[in-house]
């Protein structure tokens, strides 16, 4: 297609989007300083990306595309230097009739397309994207790509102890830059943790973002062993053992945020396989009302929270956001006047106020000795991060009987499966009766966008396989997940819990006593006024705020 001459500032006055006096002062501006016209006007606030986006697309004919929703073919990205994509600000994305499809921020930038064209041997073919989504993709997509093929021809691979928060990409080896390079995209897109999985041929790479994992990449084989000396070297771990598994901590900073990482290894028939949590020290602590409670379980936990003494336990399987639930409810009780000891493995948050203790197996502080100490410490309120044997348990129900308010953690499916998870550990029935304020299960679901999520019609026999009632289904509207800029294309933003919470009550320690299995503690529960999880989930159905396909794939 012919390209016009015209230059932005120019088409930007045409289009009306700026005066002639805010173009000459950009300019001046420009020439002073340097930089790029477009983004000079974005930052001073005259117009912002995507009506410049918008403008060139619509008067100069161009296709307008959204980066974040786009299937970016990485065949395409090679072929150009990331050094060149991100001086030029342009990222090949794909191929349309034997042209190159150049996303650029600029498509009036003729010499781009030209250099473009030069160093590809292909004819262009641009397209317009807002400034930070090329830079965002150029930084996904085109360095990635550098570097890989850099292992790929072989170049050197062994890990450098530099700390990846300031090491220069320029002037690290090619598995350092990966390594910053994951890591950074990591904490980008809200992943919770990044596995490392080594295969024959190649070294897979995901991320679980929101409860999810996800493909990002795949790496050559050869860079294996090179990856996990780096990462072994980062978190101080031993690089020559290879034949056990090994835990590991990083501390440090990326692109301004504070970060924690932990760091698991386990050995496998084709490598080392590699875990890496991403723990945000610098996160805004959620409070119990940004926890997802429906009025009448905030009303309940509250409730519970606010008793002198008494144990709560919080169950649900690994992942389901115990530890971030434990923690709104210590910020809730956070006070001056009260002492606060938790004893945790590891410790995931730093809370002012409160005395932290980390489990250390290794020099015997395990949760059952530290427990013992920290009872003697003075406190009000004891965090137990999770209940893990029968003396833990023991302990911790005791220490709820002698007036000490005690949280912890325990893994079960339900509520009333936490009751005779702690009898099955040996601790006596009458004991646990006694020193029980409830217990709260709780699941993850994913949030829809609320920018792109649309309604969907659901066949009636399906709502009501669900566990919807005719009444609902009158007035009931389905939404599911679309994708779009703001949610990078998943359809979801964020997740929130669904919970169940058993408040004890003179009926259930009777019934406890008797020793009932869970199905009856379950069925009492429900008849008193619990909702289940499962109940909880579809209400947030009915609100629009999540999907039923995501009820289904959390909720059993």
């Amino acid at each position: 297609m012919p390209y016009s001459r015209e230059k932005m500032g120019e088409l930007l006055v045409r289009s009306g989007l700026i005066t002639d006096e805010q173009l000459s002062s950009a300019l001046a501006h420009q020439n002073e300083y340097g930089g790029i016209l477009g983004e000079i006007l974005v930052r001073d606030l005259v117009v912002s990306e995507g009506q410049i986006a918008e403008a060139l697309a619509q008067q100069k004919g161009f296709t307008h595309v959204n980066l974040a929703a786009a299937d970016i073919d990485r065949a395409a990205v090679v072929l150009l230097p990331w050094r060149m994509a991100r001086m030029r600000s342009v990222i090949p994305i794909g191929f349309d009739d034997g042209r190159l499809i150049l996303a650029m921020s600029n498509p009036l930038d003729v010499e781009a397309i030209d250099e473009a064209e030069i160093r590809t041997g292909y004819k262009v073919n641009p397209v317009v994207a807002t400034a930070s989504q090329v830079q965002y993709a150029i930084e996904k997509y085109a360095l990635a790509s550098d570097v890989i093929m850099q292992l790929e021809q072989g170049e050197e691979d062994e890990a450098q102890e530099d700390d990846p928060a300031e090491t220069s990409p320029e002037g690290d080896v090619p598995v350092v830059r990966i390594v910053n390079q994951l890591l950074r995209e990591a904490v980008s897109d809200r992943a919770s943790d990044v596995h490392f999985e080594p295969e024959e041929g190649r070294v897979r790479v995901r991320y679980r973002i929101d409860g999810v994992l996800q493909d990002v990449a795949s790496l050559p084989k050869n860079s294996q062993a090179g990856l996990t000396s780096r990462i072994k070297v980062m978190a101080d771990m031993d690089i020559t053992e290879r034949r056990r598994p090994q835990d590991g901590r990083i501390t440090l900073q990326i692109d301004g945020r504070a970060l924690d990482l932990r760091v698991a290894t386990l050995p496998t028939p084709l490598g080392e396989g590699i875990v890496i949590r991403v723990l945000n020290s610098g996160v805004s602590f959620h409070t119990i009302d940004g926890l997802g409670l429906s009025e009448a379980n905030y009303e309940k936990f509250c409730r519970m929270l606010h008793k002198p003494y008494g144990c709560i336990l919080i169950a649900g399987p690994t992942g389901s956001g115990k530890s971030t639930t434990l923690y709104a409810a210590l910020q809730s009780i956070n006070d001056p006047r009260r002492k606060i000891v938790t004893i945790e493995d590891p410790i995931e948050y730093r809370m002012e106020g409160l005395s932290q203790v980390a489990v250390n197996s290794r020099v015997g502080l395990t949760f059952a000795a530290g427990l013992r100490t920290l009872l003697r410490f003075d406190p009000d309120v004891v965090m137990v991060g999770e209940v893990r044997d029968a003396e833990t348990a023991s302990i911790a129900i005791r220490a709820a009987l002698t007036g000490h308010l005690v949280l912890s953690s325990i893994h079960t499916n339900d509520a009333p499966s936490a009751l005779t998870r702690i009898t099955d550990m040996g601790v006596e029935t009458y004991v646990t009766s006694s020193a029980l304020l409830g217990a709260v299960a709780q699941r993850l679901v994913r949030h829809l966008c609320p920018k792109c999520k649309r309604a969907v019609v659901i066949p009636r026999e399906r709502l009501l396989a669900a566990g919807f009632n005719l009444r609902e289904i009158k007035t009931l509207t389905t939404f599911e997940p679309v994708g779009c800029e703001a949610c990078r294309n998943t359809g979801f933003v964020g997740r929130l819990g669904v919970f169940e919470i058993m408040e004890m009550d003179e009926e259930l320690m009777r019934l406890f006593l008797k020793n009932a299995p869970s199905e009856e503690l379950r069925a009492l529960a429900i008849a008193k006024g619990m909702v289940t999880l499962r109940r909880d989930a579809l209400d947030k159905v009915v609100e629009g705020i999540t999907s039923l396909e995501e009820v289904d794939r959390a909720v059993a």
